[in-house]
């Protein structure tokens, strides 16, 4: 795997680099609106980067009193600009995915009866909050007062996958909840449910080759435990 480029100092710094000073706390609130949901990593480690920018001479950092309170506010160098060029600069690395949910239904057979469906349930809950944010957030877009307007050319592209990515959990957790009553109802067919919903998922994949041009799967020979170059093995 290639080595990562997106560091969390990256994503403070290419934050920072959009408005002329920012408070803690108003990174923070833009975070959760957006960049938390593809590089959460960022939010938990907000003060701790921000003074790292600031020691290597890429930030500034001024406190000031604002109704009473002090605070930190930052701001991005020129050393800073130079930095985020050179990294977007740079080739960016394979997209991951991080879900907890996921690896405890991948386990759900050490576990008690109901933890899968518990895991279900959270990315049902994680969905619902992406497209609660999601509406109230492409709204703003569409009145002309997002806190990003001007950014709007990019911010629409991220919009559309997150808000892609929320549906896909949303769709993905209403059949995993049929799938796991179906092995409830009859655990003797457990085995022939499961490569129903594999098939039914393989069907997908040629729909999408239909509209990308790729190869369809029905044009391959697959036999249970064959697999294509270039694909992981254990699924």
């Amino acid at each position: 795997m290639a080595k990562r480029t997106a560091t969390t100092a990256n994503a403070l710094l290419g934050l920072l680099a959009l408005r002329r000073s920012w408070a803690i706390y108003e990174l923070t609130k833009q975070l959760r609106r957006n960049m938390g949901w593809f590089w959460p990593r960022v939010e938990s480690r907000i003060y701790d980067e921000a003074k790292g920018l600031v020691r290597r001479g890429l930030a500034t950092a001024e406190t000031r009193t604002v109704g009473g309170r002090r605070r930190t506010v930052y701001a991005i160098t020129a050393r800073g600009r130079r930095a985020v060029r050179e990294w977007l600069a740079t080739s960016a690395n394979e997209t991951a995915l991080e879900s907890e949910p996921l690896l405890r239904v991948m386990l759900m057979d050490l576990g008690p009866q109901n933890a899968a469906l518990q895991a279900v349930e959270q990315v049902e809950a994680t969905a619902r909050t992406m497209l609660d944010i999601g509406r109230t957030v492409g709204c703003e877009y569409l009145e002309g007062d997002a806190p990003f307007q001007d950014q709007v050319h990019a911010r629409a592209l991220v919009f559309d996958f997150l808000t892609s990515h929320a549906l896909m959990l949303a769709g993905w957790a209403a059949r995993a909840r049929a799938t796991l009553a179906a092995y409830e109802a009859d655990p003797r067919d457990r085995d022939e449910s499961a490569l129903q919903v594999i098939r039914t998922a393989l069907a997908r994949f040629d729909k999408a080759a239909a509209v990308s041009g790729a190869i369809p799967l029905g044009s391959r020979r697959i036999t249970d435990g064959s697999r294509s170059s270039g694909t992981r093995r254990a699924r």
